[in-house]
């Protein structure tokens, strides 16, 4: 059986159509959440995932926030427009599917027994980055006895073992944050995980930020957005992401 684990789509159809053509013979699929906030191609990666037979899908805090619009009601007036924009071109499936999406727990798939969290963790709590300590792992699986556990949210392609089990971040699809601009993903085959990648032309997805409506009070915003993009940086060229480019992290 082969798995493919994506996570972190963050409206990029281009990054997730290339990923399912580079594995198009996957048996079972797992997403680890954040599908469309705050990508220019969220109706079209919405549209797509819907086209997806996906075995597992568990809500991120993006997806929360499209169920939740005042969770960002306090955050910058360029996003709170963009999200506003993007969500409001949705469709009424488009919400159900996202209401669909589970919380973390455990989960069967074939032969593997996975604890699957969308990575987010309490703000007292250390993220689950590279070099956070081992209790920040810890804490995704509560103590659970899984042998694997997959997580998202820090967009950084590692892996940790700790207590002898294996932390799994598959990176992030569609918003790169390690200075490449390339879409991450993690594959299972015969109970065997390999971490990938694969690019992708980001014409399309410039496009659509380019014809936002919701943008054009903020140019600035726009251009920025699309340098993140292009640098592989997605929100910032900045620690720690400068240093894990440094230390070879997609």
């Amino acid at each position: 059986m082969k798995i493919l684990v994506i996570s972190d789509i963050h409206g990029n159809a281009e990054a997730l159509n290339a990923v399912l053509a580079n594995e198009n013979d996957a048996d079972r699929i797992i997403f680890l959440g954040d599908a469309l906030l705050s990508g220019p191609q969220a109706l079209k990666t919405a549209q797509r995932m819907g086209e997806l037979d996906i075995d597992i899908t568990i809500m991120g805090n993006h997806d929360k926030d499209v169920l939740e619009p005042a969770s960002y009601a306090s955050w910058p007036k360029q996003w709170v427009a963009l999200n506003n924009g993007l969500i409001a071109h949705l469709e009424p499936e488009h919400i159900r599917a996202l209401e669909s999406y589970q919380p973390a727990g455990r989960f069967q798939i074939g032969a593997l027994d996975m604890y699957l969290h969308h990575g987010q963790l309490d703000k007292a709590i250390p993220p689950p980055l590279p070099d956070a300590p081992d209790d920040s792992f810890r804490a995704i699986d509560r103590n659970s006895d899984c042998q694997w556990v997959l997580f998202g949210h820090t967009h950084v392609q590692f892996s940790r073992q700790i207590d002898g089990k294996t932390y799994i971040n598959p990176g992030s699809v569609g918003q790169p944050r390690c200075g490449k601009l390339h879409a991450c993903y993690g594959v299972f085959e015969h109970g065997l995980y390999s971490p990938r990648q694969v690019t992708y032309d980001p014409a399309p997805w410039l496009d659509a930020l380019k014809n936002l409506a919701a943008l054009e009070p903020y140019p600035e915003f726009r251009e920025w957005l699309s340098e993140g993009l292009l640098s592989g940086y997605g929100i910032g060229e900045k620690e720690p992401w400068t240093r894990y480019n440094a230390e070879g992290f997609n």
